[in-house]
């Protein structure tokens, strides 16, 4: 599904309007499907039906808004229109409201006096927000926060339309008061303020309305749109098991990680690797690890390498490291590998002589830093997973500017440097080499925010990489994926206990739904 800025919305309907569609014609369909979504949702039928209490603002979201309370007095609702900001302006809208007007329902309009509204408010089971759209910025004046205070206090369930009032689409911010929804609906696409966290939890559950438009009126856009995808999206992009199959045919995967102080990074991401389906893998760590490491993995093939006195790789290991790479469909390189000369030097080798598609996670990552343009040299594929601290390590930008516009700063890095770019954060963004790979992800929660998350999700992309799954979609997948185990395990512990080894043991019975 895309995501689309107010902008590329309103381009995306121009694209439609040349090919035949009508502004008017959007603007019914759009009210004619939100109307049809909450008959759905709330179970609302002549034997059944509901107060409805529809605020519409002056423009084109307020039109659809007219549309909507049509439409709910077709289905012999209780409806009340409520012009929150007085006359439509817009002459579409305009339109619609004369046809609602026409229906004879009830229409109030709000002066800033609450007194008398507050029964309507209070008395609805519904209250329907098409105040303001995707146009908005800053905050709702001193009235409008006023009638926000008393709808988000009342009982009645909220639905949005498109945007929930007061919150801006594009930064995905709020600057005061909010219409609060338990339901938005999304026009067409997603925007930025529906998957963007915090704020996105303004929306409530997200659904999206097909209004008519199409894919062409979105890849006619001068400018590049973002995507995201569902469970229904992912499980068509996920490699199927053969009925006839064996362990040959799920990919061979490399994991290099781990250290003497670092023995959980290579348990972790050999798990991942093991549990999203690779059929063989085989990790690599120093040789002084072994007592820690080989205890904890009794499904993988061990390979305990040459160990410096810091008790993490020397620089010898390469040569075993890279005869091993050629027997594997994907190799990880960097959880739990420490920093120093003998790692560094390691890394830089690795990527300059390994032929196979490579993943560098964590320190491995860390020893790019040092000469990031080696990524040149680079002899296949290569997938980077930074977190904030190391990509700036990596592309030269504060934290904060990183934070602040993740999107742009993964695309950059991507393009420049022709690698799969997955920079994590509250919405990991995934970018791949081509120009429209710009992904931005919607699961996951604060419980993953510890050490060892990482390395669980490096070594799902690289069991997915290993089973045959281009780049780019291999991070998309492990990235939702690991989000979503990391959602139902929290619902079912709690965001502050959970751990990354108890997302791990849950992959099992996550995949049991994508089979």
């Amino acid at each position: 599904m895309y995501i689309v800025t107010s902008n590329q919305m309103y381009q995306a309907e121009c694209n439609a309007v040349k090919r035949g569609i009508s502004f008017p014609q959007l603007m019914e369909n759009a009210g004619t499907v939100c109307a049809v979504m909450i008959k759905k949702h709330f179970c609302i039928s002549k034997s059944n039906p509901k107060k409805i209490l529809v605020i519409s603002g002056k423009g084109k979201n307020g039109g659809d808004g007219f549309v909507i309370a049509r439409k709910m007095w077709e289905y012999g609702c209780e409806v009340t229109l409520m012009l929150a900001c007085g006359e439509p302006k817009d002459k579409i809208s305009q339109d619609m409201f004369s046809l609602a007007e026409s229906t004879g329902i009830d229409i109030l309009r709000y002066d800033n006096n609450l007194t008398s509204l507050k029964s309507y408010i209070e008395n609805s089971d519904i209250i329907v927000d098409a105040v303001f759209g995707t146009g908005f910025s800053g905050a709702l004046n001193q009235s409008l926060s006023a009638l926000a205070k008393v709808v988000n206090s009342a009982e009645a369930k909220t639905v949005a339309i498109d945007v929930p009032s007061g919150t801006n689409c594009d930064s995905a911010s709020a600057e005061g008061t909010v219409f609060k929804a338990d339901m938005t609906i999304a026009i067409s696409a997603y925007k930025p303020i529906h998957i963007l966290k915090p704020c996105n939890s303004y929306c409530g559950k997200i659904v999206v309305a097909d209004i008519g438009m199409i894919d062409d009126d979105f890849q006619k856009l001068s400018s590049i749109v973002c995507f995201t995808l569902d469970s229904k999206d992912v499980k068509k992009k996920l490699p199927k098991r053969k009925t006839v199959s064996n362990k040959g045919t799920y990919g061979r995967a490399l994991c290099v990680c781990g250290s003497m102080r670092m023995t959980g990074a290579a348990t972790l991401a050999a798990g991942g690797a093991l549990r999203t389906g690779a059929g063989l893998v085989t990790v690599a760590f120093p040789q002084s690890a072994y007592l820690a490491i080989a205890p904890k993995l009794t499904e993988p093939l061990l390979l305990p390498l040459d160990t410096n006195l810091e008790g993490t790789f020397a620089y010898s290991a390469l040569p075993s490291i890279v005869e091993n790479a050629k027997n594997s469909t994907a190799v990880l390189i960097g959880c739990g590998l420490g920093f120093n000369k003998d790692t560094t030097r390691l890394v830089h080798s690795a990527v300059k002589e390994i032929k196979t598609p490579m993943i560098i996670d964590a320190d491995g990552i860390n020893a790019l830093s040092t000469n990031i343009d080696i990524l040149k040299d680079a002899q296949a594929s290569v997938i980077l997973t930074p977190h904030p601290g190391e990509m700036s390590r990596i592309c030269g930008k504060s934290i904060a500017e990183i934070i602040s516009n993740p999107v742009a700063t993964a695309y950059e890095f991507a393009q420049k440097h022709g690698v799969t770019l997955v920079l994590k954060g509250a919405n990991t963004v995934v970018c791949g080499t081509d120009e429209n790979e710009i992904y931005i992800n919607a699961t996951g929660n604060a419980g993953l925010a510890r050490g060892g998350s990482g390395d669980l999700l490096a070594g799902m992309i690289t069991s997915l990489v290993a089973q045959g799954m281009k780049p780019f979609d291999a991070c998309v997948c492990a990235v939702y994926l690991h989000g979503l185990a990391a959602d139902e395990v929290a619902e079912k512990t709690s965001m502050r206990g959970m751990l990354p080894s108890d997302v791990l043991a849950h992959l099992p019975e996550l995949f049991s739904k994508f089979e």
